[in-house]
């Protein structure tokens, strides 16, 4: 289990690289989301062979670890 912070939030070094899709908190937003607002996945280009994240829309966007706060999981029980 990650890490997480007092309001559960985990640091995104602990992030799942499994293709998990994962609510983010971007580095642009101040404080954590009260809802989730960017839900996104890790993924490799295959040529590349580079990692970074895919985010969910229209249209899709990508970013790296460094636009990103912090994560959780998308469902809890």
């Amino acid at each position: 289990m990650p890490r997480t912070t007092m309001s559960g939030w985990a640091s995104v070094a602990t992030a799942p690289r499994d293709g998990t899709p994962v609510i983010l908190w971007m580095i642009a937003d101040e404080l954590p989301p009260e809802i989730p607002l960017t839900v996104g996945f890790w993924t490799l280009h295959p040529k590349a062979g580079i990692g970074y994240w895919r985010l969910f829309g229209d249209p899709p966007r990508f970013c790296s670890d460094r636009q990103i706060q912090g994560w959780k999981p998308l469902l809890t029980g």
